[in-house]
C-alpha cells in the first residue's frame, strides 16, 4: 500500500500527458488524461527598473508556462531583496528606494526564481517652497528670500544658493542669492527654479518710508537768554532726504532750561541741560542742550603729605570753585606738572613719586579754554625709610644647645636692602625655647617651636624656628681595654640645663642592643663611666662585645622621674668625652675624643626605647648597665 501510494503521487505531479493505461497496484487501470501546462519562468515586470531614494515602484510576476502561454500566477509569490539597505519590498512586490546604489530583488513561486536589478538613485526634488519675512517692501528696501526643497526620500533641504530666481516684474530684481530689493512701486511675482520644479511667492513694493530723523546740530551750548537754530532732515528708504524742520513736532525737557518753537529754535532760559526732541512720521532724534555752564573761579590741591622718603608716593587731588557755588573734581581732568620732576614726578593723574631729596613744586592747570586756572604746592623729599624687615633664613632648625647667626635685612622705600642685624631688636617668642643676643645669634634651649622677631625703624620681622633633641654618640674598644689592661671611660657633663638623665644604650660590634641603663647628672654635674665595670659588664647574652657604639640621650627628669631608658622623654643637653685604649705590649695608645652630637629623630628615640624595654623584661637583671661615679 505504500508503494502505490508512492506511485499515485508520482502520476499527479508529473509534468508530461500519459495516454496508456496504468495497472494500479489493486488490478485496476488509469483512464487517459489531458495534462496542465507546467510553469517554467516568473517574469518581473518592470525589469530593471530605476527609482529614486524614497520613492515606492510596484513590481509585478506573472508565469511564463511550458506551452508559450504568459498567464498570473495562481498567488502571490514571495518577494525577496538582497539589500534592504538599499531597497526594501513588501509581499505585494512594492519596492522602496532606501539608499543609492544596486539590489537584486527577487519573485519566488512553487521553486522558481527570478531575479531583476532596482537601481536607486538620488532623492528626486517634489516641490519648491518660498519664504520671506515680509509680504510687502517699500522702495528702496529689501529682504531675504529663502527657498526650501521637499524631496521624495522626505527631506527638506534649503536650495537659496541653488535654485534659479527670477521676477516677474522690474520693480523687484532678485539676486542669484535670493535678495529682492525694491526698485519701484508694484507687485512681483518671485520664482525659484530647480530643474523642471519651480515655487512662487507674490511681493508688493510700496512707496518709500522714513527710515531715520536726524537733528543738527546733536549737541548745543547756549548762554542764558541766547537762542540757537536746529535743522530736522529725514532719510528715505530710496536714499532720499528731505529738510522737515517745519513740519517736525519739537519739544524740550526740562521746559526751565530751554524752550523750542514749531521752526526748531531753541532758546536758553535757565543754567543747566536739556533735551530737546523732534518726532516725524513714527521717528524721533534728539539733541542735547545746556545752558550757562558756571565758570571756574578757583582751584585747590588737596595732599595728606608734604613730605615723603625717596620712594615713596602719594595720590594728589585737584577740586574746581565755580561761580554757582558748585566744586568738581578735576583730578582726572586738569593737566599736572612738576618743576622737578628729577627729586618728584606727577602722574596725569596726580599720582606723585619721590625720587631723589629735595624740594619741588607740584602744579595743576584746568582744561577749560575759556577760563584757565592754575594752583600748586610744595613737596619735600626725605632719606628713603624702612618700608619691611625680612630674617635670613626665613626657617630655622637647631638642635638643642646649637645656635645659628641670623641676620634682618631692611627694604627701603627705594627699593633697596639694607643689613640692620646690629642695630634690630631680637627677641623669641616664647622666650624658654630659643635665646638671641643683640647682634642676632639665635641659641635653641629648649624643645619646641618659637618665632623669632627682629624690630627696625617701625618695621618687624620674623622667622619660625624648630628645636630638636640630640643624642650623644661613641664608639668604645672593649676587646683593646682587655688586651691592654687600661679601661676605657665615658664622661657625661652637663652644661646647666637643669638635672637631666642620661639615658645609656650599648650596642655591640653587629649592632645588636646589649645593654641600657638611665643616669642621673644634676645641673652642672659630670659622670664618668667605665667601659668594663659599666658599659659592658652585664650583657643580656651573657657574651662580652669586642666593641661598638654608645648612644646617650638627655631626658627630662620631670617627664621621667625614674630616668627610665624604656621611657621616651628626650630633651636638654649633654656633652661628652670617650677614651679608648689602642694597641698591645709596649704600643699602647688611649685615645680620648668628644662624643659626636647628632640629631634624634621621634621614631628613632621610639625605637631605642623599645629596645630596652625588650631587654629589662628578658634579661631578668641581664642587659642592665650601671652609672659608674659621680655626678
Amino acid at each position: 500500500m505504500k508503494l502505490c501510494g508512492a506511485v499515485r503521487a508520482i502520476v499527479a505531479m508529473s509534468v508530461v500527458a500519459s495516454l496508456g493505461l496504468f495497472s494500479g497496484c489493486g488490478g485496476g487501470t488509469m483512464s487517459p488524461q489531458k495534462t496542465t501546462p507546467q510553469l517554467r519562468q516568473i517574469v518581473i515586470t518592470p525589469a530593471n527598473p530605476p527609482i529614486t531614494r524614497g520613492a515606492t515602484l510596484q513590481l509585478r510576476a506573472t508565469g511564463m508556462f511550458d506551452d508559450g502561454v504568459e498567464r498570473p500566477l495562481d498567488g502571490p509569490p514571495r518577494w525577496l531583496t538582497s539589500q534592504e539597505s538599499i531597497a526594501t519590498v513588501d509581499d505585494q512586490g512594492n519596492v522602496k528606494g532606501i539608499s543609492e546604489g544596486v539590489a537584486d530583488v527577487s519573485a519566488i513561486y512553487h521553486a522558481i526564481i527570478s531575479t531583476t536589478s532596482v537601481t536607486v538613485g538620488p532623492p528626486a526634488l517634489l516641490s519648491i517652497v518660498i519664504t520671506s519675512s515680509q509680504a510687502s517692501l517699500p522702495v528702496g528696501q529689501w529682504t531675504q528670500l529663502g527657498a526650501t526643497g521637499n524631496f521624495s526620500d522626505g527631506t527638506v533641504q534649503d536650495l537659496t544658493q541653488s535654485v534659479t530666481w527670477t521676477s516677474s516684474e522690474p520693480a523687484i530684481t532678485v539676486t542669484t542669492s535670493g535678495k529682492a530689493v525694491a526698485a519701484a512701486t508694484g507687485v512681483a511675482t518671485i520664482s525659484a527654479t530647480s530643474g523642471s520644479i519651480t515655487g512662487t511667492v507674490n511681493l508688493t513694493v510700496t512707496p518709500a518710508v522714513v527710515i531715520a530723523l536726524n537733528v543738527v546740530p546733536a549737541t548745543l551750548s547756549l548762554s542764558l537768554g541766547n537762542s540757537g537754530q536746529l535743522t530736522a532732515t529725514v532719510m528715505l528708504s530710496d536714499g532720499t532726504s528731505q529738510d522737515v524742520t517745519g513740519s517736525v513736532t519739537w519739544s524740550a525737557s526740562p521746559s526751565t532750561v530751554v524752550t523750542a518753537n514749531a521752526q526748531g529754535n531753541i532758546t536758553g532760559v535757565g543754567k543747566g541741560t536739556a533735551l530737546v526732541s523732534a518726532s516725524y512720521q513714527g521717528a524721533t532724534a534728539s539733541a542735547a542742550v545746556s545752558v550757562g555752564p558756571p565758570a571756574l573761579t578757583g582751584i585747590t590741591i588737596a595732599m595728606d603729605q608734604a613730605s615723603l622718603p625717596v620712594g615713596g608716593s602719594e595720590q594728589l587731588t585737584a577740586s574746581g570753585k565755580y561761580s554757582d557755588g558748585s566744586a568738581q573734581d578735576l583730578t582726572q581732568s586738569a593737566t599736572w606738572n612738576s618743576t622737578s620732576p628729577a627729586i618728584a614726578s606727577v602722574s596725569a593723574t596726580g599720582s606723585v613719586t619721590a625720587k631723589a631729596a629735595g624740594t619741588a613744586t607740584i602744579s595743576v592747570t584746568s582744561d577749560s579754554t575759556s577760563n584757565s586756572m592754575t594752583a600748586s604746592v610744595s613737596l619735600t623729599v626725605t632719606a628713603p625709610v624702612v618700608t619691611a624687615l625680612k630674617i635670613v633664613p626665613g626657617t630655622v632648625s637647631l638642635l638643642l644647645g646649637g645656635s645659628i647667626q641670623l641676620q634682618a635685612i631692611a627694604t627701603l622705600s627705594n627699593g633697596t636692602t639694607q643689613d640692620m642685624t646690629a642695630t634690630a631688636t631680637w627677641s623669641a617668642m616664647p622666650p624658654n625655647v630659643a635665646s638671641v643676643t643683640a647682634s642676632g645669634i639665635l641659641t635653641a634651649t629648649r624643645i619646641g617651636s618659637a618665632t623669632i622677631l627682629a624690630q627696625a625703624s617701625g618695621a618687624t620681622g620674623s622667622t619660625d624656628l624648630t628645636v630638636t633633641p640630640l643624642a650623644l654618640v661613641s664608639y668604645f674598644n672593649h676587646a683593646g681595654a682587655v688586651a691592654t689592661g687600661i679601661d676605657g671611660t665615658v664622661q657625661l657633663a652637663n652644661p646647666g640645663f637643669g638635672d637631666l638623665c642620661a639615658m645609656v644604650y650599648v650596642f655591640d660590634q653587629n649592632e645588636e642592643l646589649n645593654e641600657c641603663c638611665g643616669c642621673t647628672i644634676s645641673d652642672s654635674g659630670l659622670r664618668t663611666l667605665s667601659v668594663l665595670n659599666d658599659l659592658t659588664a652585664n650583657p643580656l647574652t651573657g657574651v662580652m662585645p669586642r666593641g661598638g657604639e654608645i648612644k646617650v640621650v638627655p631626658a627630662d627628669l620631670s617627664q621621667n622621674p625614674q630616668c627610665n631608658p624604656s621611657s621616651a622623654a628626650p630633651t636638654g643637653a649633654l656633652v661628652g668625652w670617650a677614651a679608648n685604649a689602642q694597641g698591645s705590649g709596649d704600643n699602647v695608645q688611649v685615645t680620648e675624643t668628644p662624643l659626636e652630637a647628632t640629631r634624634l629623630t621621634s621614631n628613632e628615640a621610639t625605637f631605642l626605647a623599645n629596645m630596652c624595654t625588650y631587654l629589662q623584661k628578658l634579661g631578668s637583671g641581664k642587659g642592665i648597665c650601671s652609672c659608674g661615679t659621680g655626678d
